[in-house]
């Protein structure tokens, strides 16, 4: 049985359905790092806040399991990230997918730990940096509440439907 598969009963508690809608399903062992800044010229010191799996100055946080996209022909799952801040309203999920102008279609929603976000929701950047870029903004979350990673160090299973 693929890991995906394997992972889509997880994801369902167990229970195995014919017809699943499921394209493609990720677990990521969650890395957390912050970053404060120290403010001056007016401005506040603040803290940034990131979760999930990412690199940050060439260090990568977390692991994803198996990284590669069914949905783009296994193209690399460069990041899978909830990032905010204590000061400004920055938050946000981001996906990123190997490779520039991967297409924004094929796929209806992104599903976090529960969480679903819509594809045709996210702000979509065809090159950036090499990468695809999906980012689903939420505005002023200056505490992670809406943060839809488990904690550090555990497994949060993504499913793409």
């Amino acid at each position: 049985m693929a890991l995906s598969h394997v992972l889509n009963i997880i994801a369902s508690g167990g229970a195995v359905s014919a017809g699943s809608n499921n394209l493609d399903s990720q677990a990521v062992t969650v890395g957390s790092h912050s970053v404060t800044y120290p403010g001056g010229s007016g401005l506040p010191t603040n803290t940034s806040n990131y979760k999930g799996f990412f690199v940050f100055n060439s260090t990568t946080y977390g692991s994803i399991s198996d990284g590669t996209s069914n949905l783009y022909g296994g193209a690399a799952v460069t990041s899978l990230l909830y990032q905010w801040n204590n000061v400004y309203p920055v938050s946000g999920l981001t996906l990123l997918i190997a490779g520039t102008s991967r297409a924004n279609s094929g796929w209806t929603s992104l599903t976090v730990n529960g969480t679903a976000y819509q594809r045709t929701s996210a702000t979509y950047t065809a090159n950036s940096s090499g990468n695809t870029q999906w980012t689903w903004p939420v505005g002023a979350d200056y505490a992670g509440g809406s943060d839809p990673f488990s904690g550090t160090g555990t497994v949060t299973t993504c499913v793409f439907t």
